[in-house]
């Protein structure tokens, strides 16, 4: 994991995080300034991780954990109080590096392609995209919920278990980005692959495009999935985010048309028509539904 200072531009390398294919970074701060982070590993099979700093606003020194999402407990990748670890790693550096393999020899549990992790606003719950794992048969994926004990972000066991399933009868296929609004309602893109989406034989046909949906949390809809846009042809749409204000919801569409064979017939030419070569781009959506949805909670507050 590199962080990145947006200001000077100088990078460091988070080793203390571990060495897989994290797909995000979700902090927390505690109470006496103490970081925790929250990160998936985007591969089938593979874990979710949770590092607890220990040192105030720190990402350099603490200890690894890995979840066991069986029994809920938060395993230490701590080469020096695991007999196992020592008995197959030299130091806590290569356990770091090779954390995969440590994780799987302290019997974390195998999840089904753990990418986005965001925290609840209203419970402090934390949600993580399971996308899918095709070896499994679990084509569609889920969202994982975790309430940690206590609702204390340090704590070493919680409680697991299945927020929403994808599938038909809910409406969304491969979850992958999460994004809370100032309401609290959970705002969720789909990550199909561009090889299997609107393929004869493939279970994704009648999602057709990668989309947007939200779930409310208020109100008569409460707890529907509800598909709000659809990506380009080919296309991804990822990190959702809210403007301070909860006016303007801006989305990346990723990767449109890349499905492409013949240049000079491109399976999507967005977001212009002009030059034939569909863009990756950013998009910032405005209007009542944006404006209303990050309103509900106090509008349903007042009635």
């Amino acid at each position: 994991m590199v962080e990145v200072d947006p200001k000077s531009g100088e990078a460091q390398k988070h080793i203390a995080l571990g060495r897989f294919s994290h797909e995000c970074c979700t902090l927390y701060e505690l109470e006496d300034k103490r970081v925790v982070a929250y990160t998936g590993d985007d591969k089938a099979d593979e874990h979710v991780y949770k590092f607890i700093s220990s040192k105030p606003g720190s990402l350099k020194e603490g200890t690894l954990y890995v979840a066991d999402t069986v029994n809920g407990k938060w395993l230490p990748l701590d080469w020096k109080t695991q007999p196992i670890l020592q008995e197959k790693f030299k130091d806590q550096t290569e356990v770091l590096i090779r954390t995969r393999e440590a994780a799987k020899l302290l019997g974390a549990t195998e999840l089904n392609r753990p990418e986005d992790i965001e925290i609840d606003p209203v419970t402090g719950n934390i949600f993580i995209s399971l996308t899918n794992n095709k070896r499994k048969k679990d084509f569609h994926g889920s969202i994982l919920k975790i309430e940690e004990t206590n609702g204390r972000f340090d704590a070493l066991t919680f409680k697991a278990s299945t927020f929403k399933a994808g599938g038909e009868e809910n409406g969304f296929s491969c979850p992958d980005n999460l994004a809370f609004d100032m309401s609290g309602n959970l705002w969720i893109t789909s990550d199909m692959s561009g090889s299997s989406m609107n393929k004869e034989g493939e279970p994704y046909i009648p999602f057709k495009n990668n989309s947007l949906f939200v779930i409310p949390r208020y109100g008569k809809d409460t707890g529907k999935v509800i598909r709000v846009a659809s990506a380009p042809r080919d296309a991804e749409l990822t990190g959702p985010w809210f403007s301070p204000d909860g006016k303007t919801l801006f989305l990346s569409v990723q990767h449109p048309g890349e499905q492409t064979k013949d240049l000079s017939n491109p399976t999507s030419t967005w977001p212009f028509d002009q030059d034939n070569i569909p863009k990756s781009a950013v998009v910032a959506i405005q209007g009542d539904l944006i404006e209303k949805m990050n309103l509900l909670r106090q509008i349903e507050s007042k009635v």
